[in-house]
C-alpha cells in the first residue's frame, strides 16, 4: 500500500509544561499513513508526553495538531477515539478487581448506559481477536491476580478490538518473553500490511531497527530528529538519544573469590492453588545468579516466598544470610540486609502520590538512622534524597515532586537508588530495567556489577535474556513453578534458554 502524499499526523512547534519545566518544547515532525513510526529517547525526553497530547490525555501549550490535514485539539481520549486513534500504555489502565474479559468489554467507546455488557456477539469478538493474535487469557480471573506479562497482553487486546487506524503502543513489548516479542512484531507488521499506522514508543533499539520505517529521536524534551530507519544502526541511535557514544559490549567476569551461600533454598516446596512451586538453588557471595522464566511461571511467588516465607505453607528449608527464615519476625527477611527491586514497581515499590523524598525511605522508616529524637529528620532524609538524585541523574532533579510525575525509567531510579543506598548484602532484582532507556540501564547495570564486585549476592530475575546473558554468572530456567535448567556463564546459549523457557526442551 502506498504511503498518502499528505502526512496522517502532523506536529507544528507542539510544547508542553508542567509547573516551570517544558516536557515538549517546540516539536515538528510528521507521521505518515501505514508506516510503523518509531519514537526512541531518554526517559523523560518527552516522548510518552507528545503521545499522551495526540491521545487527548494532556493539552498543549503551544504548537498545533493536525490528523489527515485537519487541525485537532483534543480534550480528552474519548475525543482521540472518534479519529480512530488508540494507545496502550507503559503503565496499565486495568481494573484490578474485575475479570480480564470484563476489562476488555469496559473500553468499548459504543457502549450505551442501558446496554448489557455481557453480549455474546461483543465476547466471541474479543476471543476471537485474543486467538488470531495467540494471546492465551484467564477470561475469568480478576486482573489483580494475573502476572504483568498477562496484564499487558489485556492491554493490548483492548486496542486491537476497537477499530483504530492508529496505533499507538508505549513500550508494549517491556514485559513480553522473546518468542512473545517476536509475535508481536509480527502482528505489528500484519497491522500495518492491513493499512494502520503504528507509533511505537520502546527502549529497545533491536526492536527499532527490525520492524520500524522511520524514527523520531527525541532528547530533553526536545527533537533531535527523524530519520530513515534504514540510516542508523543501534549505536548511533543510542547516542543521538543520550548526546554521547554508549557500550554495547558485555561485562568482563572474575569468579568472586569468596563463594560462601548467601541465600539457600533446599528442596523448598508448596502449592497454591493448582499449581506446584519446588525450589533448590543457592545465591553465592559475589555472584549475580539469573533466573529466567515466562511470567506467570512461578518467579511472581519466588520473591514473596524470599521475602516473607512464613505466610506460606512450606516443607524444606529456607535459609538467609545464615539465618533460618522461620525465626524472622513478622516483616520477614527485610529485618535483614536485602535490597528488592520489585517487578511492579507502582503496585509493589511505592506510593505514587507521596513525593520522592518520601518514597526514598518507604520500607525502611522504621530504622534509627532516620530519627532524631524520636521523629522522622526530614532534613537529613531530603539531602540524602538529593545526594542519590544527582548520582543517578534523576530527572527532573526535583525530590519534592510527587513520585507519580516522574517518567518510568525515572521512578525505576527512585526505587533503585533507594534499595542500593543501604548497602544490601542481598539483591533482588526483578525486571531492573523493564521500561527503562539505554542510558538508564547502562546506569543501573553498572550498580550491579559494582555490588557483585563488592561481594554482594544479586538475584536477577528477568525475562531479557540479553541482560541476563550480559550480567550473569549463572542462569537458571524457570518454568511451571519449577527450576528446569542451570546454565554456567562459559555455556550460555540464548537459543537453548527460550526454548527451555517455553517448554520445547527438558
Amino acid at each position: 500500500m502506498e504511503i498518502n502524499s499528505h502526512p496522517e499526523i502532523e506536529f507544528s512547534n507542539v510544547g508542553k509544561r508542567f509547573g516551570s519545566v517544558w516536557a515538549n518544547r517546540d516539536i515538528s515532525f510528521s507521521i505518515n499513513r501505514n508506516t510503523i513510526h518509531a519514537i526512541i529517547g531518554e526517559n523523560g525526553a518527552g516522548k510518552s508526553t507528545i503521545m499522551k497530547i495526540l491521545f487527548g490525555i494532556y493539552s498543549a501549550d503551544a504548537g498545533t495538531i493536525k490528523v489527515n490535514t485537519k487541525e485537532v485539539r483534543f480534550s480528552s481520549p474519548i475525543d482521540a477515539m472518534k479519529y480512530k486513534i488508540g494507545m496502550v500504555h507503559q503503565h496499565f489502565m486495568l481494573s484490578p478487581a474485575h475479570t480480564a474479559l470484563e476489562n476488555v468489554l469496559l473500553v468499548d467507546p459504543k457502549q450505551s448506559p442501558f446496554e448489557p455488557y455481557f453480549k455474546n456477539d461483543k465476547i466471541e469478538k474479543i476471543k476471537a481477536t485474543a486467538q488470531l493474535y495467540k494471546f492465551d487469557i484467564p477470561w475469568d480471573t480478576p486482573v489483580k491476580d494475573l502476572g504483568v506479562g498477562t496484564q499487558q497482553k489485556i492491554e493490548i487486546l483492548k486496542l486491537l478490538c476497537l477499530d483504530n487506524q492508529i496505533l499507538i503502543f508505549d513500550e508494549p513489548t517491556a514485559v513480553l518473553t522473546p518468542h512473545e516479542i517476536d509475535e508481536l512484531l509480527t502482528q505489528l507488521h500484519e497491522l500495518k500490511n492491513q493499512g494502520k499506522t503504528v507509533i511505537l514508543i520502546t527502549h529497545k533499539l533491536k526492536e527499532v531497527k527490525r520492524i520500524a520505517d522511520t524514527i523520531t529521536i527525541f532528547r530533553k524534551g526536545q527533537l533531535v530528529g527523524t530519520y530513515p530507519a534504514s540510516e542508523l544502526d543501534e549505536k548511533e541511535m543510542a547516542s543521538k538519544m543520550v548526546g554521547k557514544p554508549i557500550s554495547f559490549e558485555k561485562r568482563s567476569f572474575e569468579k568472586f573469590k569468596d563463594q560462601s551461600v548467601l541465600l539457600n533454598l533446599e528442596n523448598v516446596k508448596f502449592i497454591e492453588g493448582s499449581k506446584e512451586f519446588l525450589f533448590n538453588f543457592k545465591l553465592h557471595r559475589g555472584e549475580i545468579l539469573g533466573i529466567a522464566g515466562i511470567e506467570g511461571h512461578g518467579q511472581e511467588k519466588l520473591i514473596p516466598f524470599i521475602l516473607n516465607s512464613k505466610q506460606f505453607n512450606y516443607s524444606g528449608k529456607i535459609t538467609i544470610l545464615d539465618t533460618d527464615a522461620q525465626s524472622l519476625g513478622p516483616y520477614g527477611a527485610r529485618e535483614l540486609s536485602i535490597g528488592v527491586f520489585p517487578e511492579d514497581r507502582l503496585r509493589l515499590g511505592v506510593l505514587p502520590e507521596l513525593k520522592a523524598f518520601q518514597n526514598f525511605i518507604l520500607g525502611y522508616q522504621r530504622k534509627p538512622k532516620w530519627f532524631s529524637k524520636g521523629i522522622l529528620n526530614w532534613t537529613k532524609i531530603k539531602t540524602l534524597t538529593q545526594s542519590t538524585f544527582d548520582k543517578f541523574k534523576v530527572e527532573p532533579n526535583n525530590i519534592n515532586l510527587d513520585f507519580n510525575a516522574f517518567s518510568g525509567g525515572n521512578q525505576q531510579k527512585i526505587v533503585v537508588a533507594r534499595e542500593l543506598f543501604h548497602d544490601p548484602e542481598i539483591i533482588i532484582a526483578a525486571h531492573p530495567t523493564r521500561g527503562v532507556d539505554i542510558g538508564a540501564i547502562e546506569l543501573i547495570h553498572e550498580q550491579l556489577i559494582l555490588a557483585q564486585e563488592k561481594g554482594k549476592g544479586v538475584l536477577l530475575i528477568s525475562s531479557e535474556l540479553d541482560e541476563l546473558l550480559k550480567l550473569s554468572d549463572r542462569v537458571l530456567v524457570i518454568r511451571n513453578g519449577k527450576i528446569m535448567r542451570e546454565q554456567l556463564r562459559a555455556d550460555f546459549s540464548e537459543k537453548e534458554i527460550g526454548r527451555c523457557m517455553l517448554g520445547v526442551v527438558q
